[in-house]
């Protein structure tokens, strides 16, 4: 299993990562008549949905893996007077006690590990929410241009180590329907979108990109 490594930060424009994604405002809104309240959010980066979701009035625990991104955010939530426990740590292994949340929000970022580590991570996501819980995640595709380019990055049938900017040296997993399926047993899938992101005016690898977003809820725990 690959060695989980965050964003740097310093190479990366930080503009387009302090702003939601889209689907962030559709799930406040139906996690809030849901009455859910304890939001994990999962690889936070610089803190945009903890932000956003602590600005709506749900309690947020936030864990990313780069210290720039933490540090980041707990000067972002003090100026704005939010409450978020937020910690340090690896998707790998959460430092949170079992059936801590109502809810797990991670966009683009579970895919950061290799086909070994996207089981273990599932499985801490599973540990961590409560039954009847949901969770909000991203996978890349294997339908995308990235994955039919295939090269020496590659660490196994699924796995590349991207080489260059912000993400040098960070595994992307890269996930089809089947095994999406399969990771998530436990969890009733309510919604898969398949999308591809056009980037007409970047290099080619980068214009198809493809990625799975998923809503499933956790089945009833077994005690």
């Amino acid at each position: 299993m690959t060695q989980s490594k965050g964003w740097d930060w310093e190479k990366a424009d930080r503009t387009p990562w302090l702003e939601p994604a889209e689907d962030s405002y559709y799930l406040a809104h139906k996690w809030m008549k849901k009455g859910y309240k304890h939001i994990l959010d999962l690889g936070c980066g610089l803190g945009r949905h903890s932000i956003f979701f602590a600005r709506q009035g749900f309690n947020v625990s936030a864990v990313d893996i780069s210290e720039y991104g933490i540090n980041h955010l707990k000067s972002w939530a003090g100026s704005e007077n939010l409450s978020i426990d937020v910690r340090q740590g690896d998707i790998l292994s959460l430092d949170f006690q079992d059936n801590s949340f109502d809810c797990v929000f991670a966009c683009h970022v579970i895919s950061h590990t290799d086909t070994e580590g996207i089981k273990k991570v599932i499985a801490e996501i599973e540990r961590c929410v409560k039954s009847g819980g949901e969770i909000f995640i991203t996978l890349s595709s294997k339908d995308g241009s990235v994955y039919s380019a295939r090269d020496t990055r590659w660490i196994d049938d699924n796995t590349l180590i991207w080489k260059t900017g912000p993400e040098e040296g960070i595994p992307h997993y890269h996930a089809d329907l089947n095994d999406i399926v399969g990771f998530l047993a436990n969890f009733d899938i309510e919604k898969i979108r398949h999308l591809q992101y056009c980037n007409l005016s970047g290099p080619d690898e980068e214009s198809k990109k493809m990625y799975y977003y998923i809503n499933a809820v956790l089945k009833s725990k077994i005690t």
